[in-house]
This record gives C-alpha cells, sequence and structure tokens, in this order.
C-alpha cells in the first residue's frame, strides 16, 4: 500500500503533490502503514480516504478505486450512519463503537456487518483538527455466532423439559453435568446432578461400566447406542434397587478442539422389556389371549392417533430421499397446508431458499443415522408468509421422524427485546445528565458519554475504579470521603441526594449528585447509580436573581433615602453659611458645626448601609447580634415606608445570636418590611420581633435552639391558595411593574441555605406575620471598643505625604488633615502625575491616594509605588469598590472620614511597613 500511495497523482486531489504535504500527515501515514491492525485515514475538507493493506479487503469491490477519493463517496451506502461520529471525531471528540450494525453494500449487494471501531482525531502543526484515524475490526462472524447459540441455548433448553425422553449434557473428560431434564432426573431416583461429574453423581452407573462407555466414547468421538440396556437405579444407600431397561445413545459433541461434551438420549423401555420376556415366558398363553391382545394393540394405536391427532407441534415422517410421507393435522392448523397438498412433495421446495442450505445439511446428518436436536428455518405458508420452526428429528427404520414448534414469535420478541436495550443503551449515552453505573461495592462498571467528558476522562480510565476514586470527585479536597460516606447509605437501600462544588479539569461545577440503589425482582440490590445535573448555570442565575432583586429594593427605597438626605444636607447647609457670617454668635457657630457633623455621620452612615444591599457577595454565615442588626435599619425601614405606618420593634434582652449572613438577612428584613408595607394601603402597625425557641420534634427542622424573626403587618392578609403559592419565583399580587414576586421566594431560600426554615400565618382582613427561623450561633459578637476621636499633633515635621485626589475639595482637606498631623505635602491631581514626581526623586514617608480615578486606579499606583519604595506607608481611600481590588497588606479608609479616623489609618500604614522591615 505504501508503494501504490507513493505512485499515486495526489496532484489531481485537493491534498496536492506528496511534496506539499505537511509533516503531520506524513508520520500519521507512517503510523498507520507499519500498523497490522485494520486502519484508515480521513485527511483535510473533504475527508481524502487512506487506508493500510489490513483495511483493503474490508472495502470489497470498492478497493481498487477507494484511495484519495472523498470518505462520503467510498462509503456512501452507510454514511447517514458513520456521519454523526465523523462529525464528533472533526470537532476534537474521540469516538468509540462496539459491535455496530451497519449495512453495506460494498460487494454490489446488501450485507448487513457488525464493525467494532474508533475515530481519533489528528491535529495539524496549529493544532487544528484536520482529519481522524479509524482503527476497526469487522466482528460480523462473532456476532452472528453470539446470537445463534443464544437462540440454540434457549431452545435446547426447552426441549430438553418438554421432551418425554430423557436428556443430559455432560462436558469434559470428567463427564460434568451441565444438564438433565425431568425425565432424566426421574430415572435416576430425583438425585442432585447439575454440576457434578457422573461418578459422583451416579455411583451405581460408575458400577455398571457405565463410565467406562462415556470414557470411550469422549476418546474416542463415536457414539454409543444401547438397545433394551439393563440398568440398576439405586437412589440412595439403604433404599431398594429398582431394574430399568433403557433404549440411549451417547452422542459426542465436538468442536475444532475435539470433543467438549457428550449428549445422552433415550427412553425407558422397562415395560416393553418386561413384556417381551413375560411374552416368551408365556408364549403359549399369549396365543390363547390373542384376541385380547389384539384388542389392547387397537387401543393403543388409538391412543397414538389421538396424539397424532390433537398436539399443537408439528409432526411429520419424511422419507430417505427428503420427500414427506404423512403430516399430522397441526399443519393445516399453523400453516394452512392440508395433508394431501404435502404428502409427496419434497421438504425443500417448502423452505425459505435463504434456508435451504442448512437444511440439505441436516437431510445429511439425518441420512447418516444421526439424529439433529435442534435446527431452524422458515417454511412458506400456504398464504405465501413465513414462519421460522425450530425441529428435532431422528431417523428410524429408515424413515425420519421429526417434530417442529413454530417459534416465530418468540424470535421477534427476542429481537424486539435486543432493540430495546439498544435504544436504552441510545438513551443512557446521549443523556445530558451525568450517568453511571456501579457494583453494590462502589466499582464502577459504566459511564456515559455526559460523565466522561465532564471530568475529563476515557472510559478505560474509570472502568474498575471505586467511585470516589474516578477523577470526578479526586479532584475535589475531602470530597471522596464524602462521597464514599453516600455509597454507603446507597447501598443499604436509601436514595442519597447532595449537591456539591467539585473541581473538574474545565473549573469548577456545581453538581445535583444522587445515588440511586437498583434492586432485582426478590428485593436484592445488584448495583447503585450516580446520577448528577450540572446545576452551576442555575446558581449563576440565582445568584443575577438576588442581585436584581437587591437593586429593585434600593429603587423601593429612593423616595425615602431622598427625603432623609434632604432632611441631613439642611443642617449643614445651614452651617456652613453660618461659619462664613463674621457677626454670628460663637456659641451659635459651634452648636450648628455640631449639628452639621451630626448630619454627616447619619448620611455616611445610609451610604455605607444601602452599599451593604446593593453589594454582590457570596453567602457568609457568622453569628449575628439579630436585634442590634434590625435596631441598625430601623430608621431606613421608616423612611421607606409610608408615614401612616407606625414602626414597633419587640427585641427583648437576652437574644440568642443566629448564624447569618448579615448582608443577606439584612436584604431579607427590608424586603419583608417593604410587602408588609405595600399590605397596609391605609396606613396600619408594622412590628418586628424576636424570640428564643428550641426544636425537638419537627421533620421540618433539625433539633436544637434557633431565633425565631418575626414580621408582622396588620394590613389585607392572604388567602389559602395565596399563602401556598407565596414563596414560589415571580409570583406576586402587587400587579404588573409593582414587584418582581421574588422577595418572599429569596427569603425562603435564605432560610433553607442557613439551615432554618421560613413559615407564613395569615388570615384574610387580619394581616399576616412571616416567621424567620435562624440557628442559634456559638457566641455573642464582641462589644465595640470606645472611639478616641483626638488627633495628636505633634511639633516636629514625620516626613513627607504624597497626598492624590482628582478631586480638589477632597485633596484640599486630606492635605490640611495630614499638615496638622506634622507632615510636609506634596499633592497630586492623578497618579500619572504622582508617578512623575517620584521620577524626579520624590521619596515620601507615606503616601494618601484615592482609589477611583481617571486613568490609573489607587490600587495600581500603590502597587507601583510599593515595588519603587518599599518603606513608604500606603492608604488608599474608597468609596465603594471590593476589597478585591486591592493587594493583601494596604490599609482601606472608607469615604466619607473624620481626621482622628485619617490620623489611626496612617498609624496603621505606617506599623504595616515597620513591621514588614
Amino acid at each position: 500500500m505504501a508503494g501504490r500511495i507513493a505512485s499515486f497523482d495526489w496532484a489531481s486531489t485537493p491534498l496536492g503533490p506528496i511534496e506539499t504535504w505537511p509533516q503531520s500527515l506524513r508520520t500519521t501515514l507512517g503510523l498507520m502503514l507499519d500498523s497490522r491492525f485494520a486502519m484508515c485515514l480521513c485527511w483535510g475538507p473533504s475527508l481524502t480516504l487512506f487506508y493500510n493493506d489490513a483495511y483493503a479487503p474490508m472495502l470489497g469491490a470498492k478497493e481498487p478505486h477507494a484511495l484519495g477519493r472523498p470518505l462520503a463517496e467510498i462509503w456512501s451506502d452507510v454514511w447517514d450512519d458513520i456521519r454523526p461520529m465523523v462529525d464528533s471525531a472533526m470537532s476534537g471528540t474521540s469516538t468509540w463503537h462496539e459491535d455496530m450494525p451497519l449495512t453495506m453494500l460494498r460487494n454490489g449487494y446488501p450485507e448487513e456487518t457488525f464493525w467494532t471501531f474508533s475515530y481519533t482525531p489528528v491535529r495539524d502543526e496549529q493544532g487544528s483538527v484536520i482529519g481522524f484515524l479509524n482503527i476497526t475490526t469487522d466482528v460480523t462472524r462473532k456476532v452472528q455466532n453470539e446470537r445463534r447459540l443464544s437462540a440454540d441455548v434457549d431452545q435446547l433448553g426447552r426441549m430438553f423439559k418438554q421432551a418425554p425422553s430423557f436428556m443430559a449434557m455432560l462436558t469434559g473428560p470428567d463427564h460434568v453435568f451441565r444438564y438433565a431434564n425431568p425425565a432424566y432426573r426421574r430415572l435416576v431416583g430425583d438425585r442432585e446432578l447439575v454440576g457434578k461429574p457422573a461418578a459422583e453423581a451416579l455411583p451405581d452407573a460408575v458400577q455398571q461400566g457405565y463410565l467406562d462407555l462415556l470414557d470411550t466414547v469422549y476418546r474416542t468421538g463415536e457414539p454409543f447406542i444401547a438397545d433394551g440396556a439393563r440398568f440398576v437405579v439405586q437412589a440412595r444407600p439403604g433404599e431398594p434397587a429398582v431394574e430399568r431397561h433403557l433404549d440411549f445413545v451417547y452422542q459426542p459433541i465436538s468442536d475444532a478442539q475435539g470433543v467438549i461434551g457428550i449428549f445422552v438420549q433415550g427412553v425407558d423401555v422397562t415395560a416393553r422389556r418386561l413384556g417381551d420376556l413375560a411374552l416368551r415366558a408365556r408364549e403359549s398363553e399369549l396365543q390363547s389371549l390373542n384376541s385380547d391382545l389384539e384388542r389392547q394393540v387397537v387401543e393403543r394405536a388409538r391412543d397414538r392417533s389421538l396424539t397424532w391427532q390433537v398436539t399443537p407441534d408439528l409432526l411429520a415422517v419424511v422419507a430417505p430421499d427428503g420427500r414427506i410421507e404423512t403430516v399430522n393435522p397441526a399443519w393445516e392448523q399453523l400453516l394452512g397446508w392440508r395433508a394431501e397438498e404435502l404428502v409427496g412433495t419434497r421438504w425443500l421446495d417448502h423452505v425459505s431458499p435463504d434456508d435451504r442450505m442448512v437444511t440439505q445439511n441436516v437431510l445429511a446428518t439425518l441420512q447418516a443415522g444421526k439424529p439433529v436436536l435442534h435446527f431452524e428455518n422458515r417454511w412458506r405458508t400456504r398464504a405465501g408468509g413465513l414462519r421460522t420452526l425450530s425441529w428435532v428429528a431422528t431417523p428410524e427404520g429408515g424413515r425420519f421422524y421429526c417434530s417442529a414448534r413454530d417459534v416465530t414469535d418468540i424470535n421477534a420478541a427476542s429481537e424486539a427485546l435486543a432493540r430495546s436495550q439498544a435504544q436504552l443503551r441510545t438513551l443512557f449515552e446521549t443523556s445530558y445528565q451525568l450517568q453511571g453505573m456501579c457494583t453494590p461495592e462502589g466499582i464502577v462498571t459504566d459511564a456515559n458519554r455526559a460523565v466522561l467528558k465532564a471530568i475529563g476522562a476515557r472510559f478505560e480510565d474509570v472502568i474498575g475504579l471505586h467511585l470516589w476514586d474516578t477523577p470526578w470527585f479526586t479532584g475535589t479536597p475531602d470530597l471522596p470521603a464524602r462521597i464514599q460516606a453516600m455509597f454507603a447509605r446507597a447501598a443499604k437501600g436509601e436514595t442519597v441526594r447532595d449537591e456539591m462544588q467539585v473541581d473538574l479539569p474545565g473549573g469548577q461545577r456545581c453538581h445535583d449528585l444522587s445515588l440511586r440503589p437498583i434492586h432485582d425482582d426478590g428485593g436484592r440490590i445488584i448495583a447503585v447509580v450516580p446520577e448528577a445535573i450540572d446545576t452551576t448555570e442555575r446558581r449563576n442565575a440565582e445568584g443575577a436573581l438576588r442581585q436584581s432583586q437587591k437593586l429593585e429594593a434600593i429603587g423601593q427605597l429612593t423616595g425615602g433615602v431622598a427625603h432623609d438626605f434632604n432632611n441631613l444636607l439642611t443642617p449643614i447647609v445651614t452651617a456652613l453659611d453660618l461659619a462664613a457670617d463674621p457677626h454670628a454668635r460663637e456659641e451659635r457657630r459651634t452648636r450648628m458645626i455640631g449639628v452639621a457633623r451630626q448630619s454627616a455621620e447619619r448620611a455616611a452612615t445610609l451610604v455605607q448601609r444601602l452599599l451593604a444591599f446593593a453589594r454582590r457577595q457570596p453567602l457568609q454565615a457568622a453569628d449575628i447580634d439579630v436585634a442590634a442588626l434590625v435596631r441598625g435599619m430601623a430608621a431606613l425601614i421608616e423612611s421607606s415606608s409610608s408615614p401612616r405606618i407606625r414602626l414597633v420593634l419587640d427585641l427583648p434582652d437576652g437574644l440568642l445570636p443566629a448564624v447569618a449572613d448579615a448582608n443577606q438577612l439584612e436584604m431579607a428584613i427590608l424586603n419583608l418590611a417593604v410587602n408588609a408595607c405595600d399590605a397596609m394601603p391605609d396606613g396600619g402597625t408594622l412590628t418586628i420581633g424576636a424570640r428564643n425557641a428550641r426544636v425537638s420534634d419537627d421533620e421540618r427542622l433539625a433539633a436544637g435552639r434557633y431565633l425565631v424573626l418575626s414580621i408582622t403587618d396588620t394590613g389585607t392578609g392572604m388567602d389559602e391558595r395565596t399563602r401556598e403559592r407565596a414563596i414560589e419565583p415571580f409570583f406576586s399580587t402587587k400587579g404588573i411593574g409593582r414587584g418582581t414576586g421574588l422577595g418572599l421566594s429569596m427569603a425562603h431560600g435564605l432560610a433553607s441555605q442557613l439551615g432554618g426554615r421560613l413559615a407564613i400565618d395569615s388570615t384574610p382582613g387580619q394581616g399576616t406575620t412571616i416567621h424567620f427561623w435562624l440557628p442559634v450561633g456559638t457566641h455573642t459578637g464582641a462589644d465595640h471598643a470606645h472611639e478616641d476621636n483626638a488627633v495628636n499633633t505633634p511639633s516636629d515635621t514625620r516626613g513627607t505625604a504624597l497626598v492624590v485626589d482628582d478631586e480638589d475639595a477632597v485633596r484640599m482637606c486630606t492635605a490640611d488633615a495630614l499638615e496638622d498631623m506634622g507632615y510636609r505635602i506634596v499633592e497630586a491631581g492623578s497618579a500619572e502625575e504622582a508617578l512623575r514626581a517620584l521620577d524626579d526623586g520624590l521619596a515620601p514617608a507615606v503616601l494618601v491616594t484615592d482609589h477611583l480615578m481617571p486613568g490609573m486606579t489607587g490600587a495600581e499606583l500603590a502597587r507601583n509605588v510599593r515595588a519603587r519604595l518599599p518603606g513608604t506607608a500606603i492608604v488608599i481611600v474608597s468609596g465603594y469598590t471590593s476589597m478585591a481590588d486591592f493587594d493583601q497588606g494596604l490599609t482601606i479608609l472608607n469615604k466619607p472620614f473624620r481626621q482622628h479616623e485619617l490620623a489611626a489609618s496612617v498609624e496603621a500604614a505606617n506599623a504595616t511597613v515597620h513591621s514588614a522591615a
């Protein structure tokens, strides 16, 4: 094949002359041509076909013209079947299929074939998929043999059970019983036979020489036929012996290597034998009773004739030349043929043309004097159809005595079962769920494509491993032990489900995992099925919804907040006007400046609380003083509600700390409070209370101590239908444009995440109470130390302070405060201006910079200064930003700030620099 490829005119193909081929193509071709496995290579956009010598016979009549042609043209007869695998390989995903059926026209006629093959993507020098390599094996004969063997075994089992003659199958040189039908077991006294050697199962037969006969048949391969052989049966020691007379055959069963077993078939002719002996002993008496014997013969013939007439099996007597001599009525009932239409015709004339060869071989076996225990062929019915018949035939007295049963429906059911299993496999492989199959001990026996793709592993990489030792879980710390514990519960019959974060090659994902036990008909656990749904996108969407809901809550607060800010700004503006009046009284100026300072501090507190609501952050549970949190929100809630609504706080002393995320809990309380206010359009009372509770017997909550936070309104209330749907996402009674319907849903989700629950008590016309059950924490929050607002003003200079801010007023105030602290001041209006000062030789003792500025940010400036001047203390002033923006070890000062807060931050930054030194 290498020579053919070298001499082929490649210039007429899309690949061009061999001299222009890339190294990747040359290397892959070399690998293929050197292999003794059947392989082909498809290259380029047209999937131009290459193949090696081992692959050539598989092309059949297409082979002389296949080289250098497009794959879709060469295999057009199966292109619809293989195209999905080709597309998968060209997208970068390898495929592997076992025993895949394909109907081919490679030799000019349809052939049912079966193949085990894989498609492996091949990449060019730039890493792009340019083709794929196919390694294949023709397994058609193996699949056909497996089908025939399965049918043979089933039919043989039925024949064994139903046959009136005794039958057994012995295997190996020790003649181990593989099968024994009921007639055989009755013959030997209902002894346990299967799995035992003949010498152990039938010691009485050994003593009578039958084991020697078996050894001879096994050694020579020649059958042994007995007529009326005497066999004394003693089923158990001490029991009376029974003498039987048997007609039987020891028929050797062979394969390509020789005899592998012996089939035993026969009939108990004891009655016939004893009758013959009695006949000889009493010949004269029997002569006198001739008339009576004739009557008995007539009765026996009548009995046999009745059986012949009524049996549903097809019975026939066939002459040695294959012509039918007689048939029973069942032929007309099943196939529609009357006896006169069949008698005298050749057996082969009624058989499907496709089955004539096997039928001819059966006739040859019978003509050689050997019985045929099972074969199938298809007979034509009188109506023109085909029925599949399963035959048993034996030669006797120059005739062939045949019995057949219709197995058409049985075979169709078996094929339907096989198709059903194939469909189930397809569903398993194409499911978007991550699915597998494990033994009760946890060993992985199967895995679908979805899970293999998710964990970046091949099928053979996971089969045989414990589930918890697969790449699915080993990349996540502590997860294997957790999965092993879950599996132990599933192996005991429990369906286990948990949602978890897993570290996979493609990044961290969230999986909703369940382990489900599979039982057999007897209730025994035979397998455990791991199933998982990737909920990462859903979780991200839920986070986005929570953020959107926060923003909606802030939007509802806008009116109240604007009112509060106007109230706060009024004394500040008045104080500034008074400070500018040189004729104002000093005591009045002092009083108004104090009022202005209080208003500024209240405004800063209000801004920080709003930022906390708007901030996007994951759930960070900690011990929370709920009473203090609610009191701190009171002013915000009052400002966002109608003046006609009275707020009442019922927060007794001694409340236990609760486990919660402060920001998320504040958002939930605010949403519930807004809902309560909306339910009181004509005014009313909003009560926020809390109490300690203990749960010991409640299936909805784990036993333990809880803090119950209650939000009660005196509004319209809810009916039962509304109450049942209240926590559904997007369910709202407020009308279009007045709410997202997420408030109660998000609060319910938060309670569940924290290990608590949300309960609703409501009566139409009487109001609603929302009970928020939160698990109790381990300790109360620490008291805040008293702040010393005094600023020490040193008499000597402390070095240079570089102040950077794009707002002139903020920069001037910061510079004045630092100058009061003893620093020489250098100001810069941007980070770039500050860097130019450093380039000119400035080496400040401390840098105080705003964060969000045009151009370079304060965090980027700090990083640059640290690299140049590691001894400079750095303070970053920020109004609102994420801590993730800042390097570790920086001192952050939140706007707005007081002078003593600036002084404390500068001292902290100096301490950090000195400790690092």
